[in-house]
């Protein structure tokens, strides 16, 4: 017993220390992750807080700590910036209108058809399947700007960069990805084949299969792609600047050019502007991220 004793007296330093410096690496951690999000926060704060004041108030607390906090003197005043952004600028309303529009109409064709190419992918075995999965791998890799070009002049060769026909144009090439498919093609794989064969045997099609069974097992990938798919597109702002000349036709991201660029510049008002294009996105991360962080790892783990 005495021996006992003293083996555990000789270790509790040892112990403590341990757990010394295991406080001090969570306590260094915290401290990290608080000044990366403080980091990260300042310019989120600073536009929020400037949307809510004129453009000398601005300007006058520039080079002080105020410039991060609303002006509590002003506020009556807080939401002005936010009534003339529809006053001063006639299309800015249907800006936002088109972004939903478009975000609604390209979230639905994202979803059967790269869902649909997926699944075909994962069961449907022919000559050069696994082929045309290295390709669509390979592809992932390439940066979406260096398609710019090819994928302007393809459209101005079909014809799809009218006034007539430039919405189509536009919305065409977001309809199918290739990051989707193969997420949608991982997911697929790791659900049970068995479940699929009893249908079949039960009389079931290929496409009763997809639409009654596959589609409503595999909610959880649809709304993570449902989600990085909105994102994607709320924030699209390079096809929508070559394609579109009227401003009835521009989304929210482009919109925010013009109001920018208006003489005399305001500040307030571009604060305004950019706080009404952050705030979906930000609802979205703050409601969803479980999703988003699902849907990174559904790539690796199915």
């Amino acid at each position: 017993m005495e021996s006992l004793m003293h083996i555990i007296r000789a270790r509790k330093p040892r112990y403590v220390q341990r757990a010394c410096l295991r406080i001090l690496r969570n306590t260094l951690i915290v401290l990290g992750c608080a000044i990366l999000v403080c980091i990260f926060i300042f310019p989120v704060l600073w536009m929020v807080s400037n949307s809510f004041k004129s453009n000398d108030t601005i300007n006058a607390q520039l080079s002080s700590l105020a410039t991060f906090f609303p002006d509590f003197t002003q506020i009556g005043q807080w939401f002005d910036n936010y009534g003339n952004l529809f006053a001063t600028f006639d299309y800015f309303g249907r800006s936002i209108l088109n972004s939903v529009i478009y975000c609604i109409v390209t979230i639905v064709m994202v979803l059967v058809l790269n869902s649909l190419a997926g699944y075909a992918l994962a069961r449907m075995k022919f000559p050069g399947s696994r082929t045309l999965m290295n390709i669509v791998v390979l592809l992932m890799i390439i940066p979406v700007e260096t398609s710019v070009v090819p994928l302007y002049v393809i459209l101005y060769r079909l014809g799809l960069l009218t006034e007539e026909l430039n919405v189509f144009g536009y919305l065409l090439p977001g309809f199918c990805s290739l990051m989707y498919i193969w997420m949608f093609k991982q997911y697929f794989e790791g659900m049970p084949i068995e479940l699929e064969e009893s249908a079949r045997i039960d009389g079931c099609s290929r496409p009763g299969i997809f639409f009654r069974m596959i589609v409503p097992l595999s909610l959880p990938i649809f709304a993570t792609v449902t989600i990085l798919t909105f994102m994607g597109q709320w924030n699209e702002y390079i096809n929508a600047q070559l394609i579109f000349t009227d401003p009835a036709k521009q989304p929210l991201q482009v919109y925010l050019q013009l109001i920018n660029t208006f003489q005399p510049r305001d500040l307030g008002l571009t604060m305004a502007a950019l706080t009404f294009s952050t705030i979906p996105i930000a609802l979205v991360y703050i409601f969803f991220q479980r999703w988003i962080i699902e849907g990174v790892s559904f790539s690796g783990l199915k």
